[in-house]
């Protein structure tokens, strides 16, 4: 818990309204969370250190801050073989995401990037439906081919001569990466959150050392900043406030949150890198995260109609 937590609302007793507080809590860390992950793009795109370094400084500082707190624990060499074999899955998996999404960034720009990876809630969908044979109903096809369609509408050909159609094409495939993750994390279930989030940067570092060679580490000051926060202030902290609000709120809420990511990376590649925000941009934006907003609810309204009937 953040140290600051406590002191977010003042103490009250009464069991209604100290919930209230507590959702409140929650859903001020969510946005605290959102907010500092959506500033990310800008600040890949800013550096000019490319992927690959970019991904070693994240995972390298992330993985020294979470490495003594597991350690501390002493669960790890309680593992089985099994369970270290899904960390290394999921660590393969998060960093192929990873170095997709940077490289998606540096192809396209911030704004579309960022709209290719909300694409993950409606791809997470088209995986349980393909893995787990879970029912996709006709108006679900529909906003699943809408939110596609801000893709397309972003584009600026159906070709990749051009550096932004593959920074799209790279996304989207970063976007499914993305969307498998919670499917490795549902069958590793039985390793504890904390090492699960060790074990995913733990194991994305290692497969990034091959990639040693491509990395390029002649950085201006600037870049040195902007590295370390993206380390620091979009890794570790924002991954950790997420962690804690999503794991303890309602997943409607967090969907909901989530969603932001995509209008206040866009807004924020506007303010600092004074990209354009053309008509196709709002548009393919309200696509993608409109379809995904209505999907979400309507997933959730089904689900409580369900419970009601059973």
């Amino acid at each position: 818990m953040p140290w600051w937590l406590p002191l977010a609302a003042p103490m009250i007793r009464q069991p209604g309204l100290e919930a209230a507080v507590v959702n409140s809590r929650l859903i001020i860390i969510a946005l605290v969370a959102v907010a500092t992950m959506s500033a990310a793009p800008v600040l890949i795109s800013a550096t000019t250190a490319n992927e690959v370094t970019i991904g070693f400084t994240r995972l390298a500082i992330a993985t020294l801050v979470f490495t003594p707190m597991v350690l501390w624990q002493g669960r790890l060499w309680r593992l089985a073989p099994r369970q270290w074999r899904q960390l290394v899955v999921i660590g393969l998996v998060f960093a192929v995401h990873w170095l997709s999404y940077f490289a998606s960034i540096k192809l396209s720009t911030p704004s579309i990037a960022a709209l290719t990876i909300t694409t993950y809630g409606v791809q997470y969908m088209l995986l349980a439906w393909f893995f787990n044979g879970e029912r996709v109903a006709a108006v679900e096809w529909i906003a699943i081919a809408c939110c596609f369609a801000g893709c397309l509408v972003v584009s600026p050909a159906l070709s990749f001569d051009n550096a932004t159609s593959k920074g799209i094409a790279v996304g989207l495939f970063s976007a499914l990466l993305y969307a498998v993750l919670p499917l490795l994390h549902q069958r590793a279930e039985g390793v504890r959150t904390a090492d699960r989030t060790w074990g995913q940067f733990f194991f994305a570092l290692l497969f990034f050392l091959p990639l040693w060679p491509l990395s390029s580490w002649e950085l201006q000051t600037a870049d040195v900043y902007q590295l370390l926060t993206l380390a620091l202030l979009c890794t570790v902290i924002s991954h950790g406030l997420w962690v804690k609000s999503s794991t303890e709120l309602p997943a409607i809420y967090s969907s909901m949150i989530y969603y932001l990511y995509l209008p206040l990376s866009m807004l924020e590649s506007v303010l600092f890198l004074g990209e354009s925000l053309t008509p196709q941009k709002i548009l393919g934006a309200a696509l993608v995260v409109g379809s995904s907003l209505a999907l979400s609810l309507y997933r959730f309204r089904r689900a409580q109609l369900g419970k009601g009937e059973s």
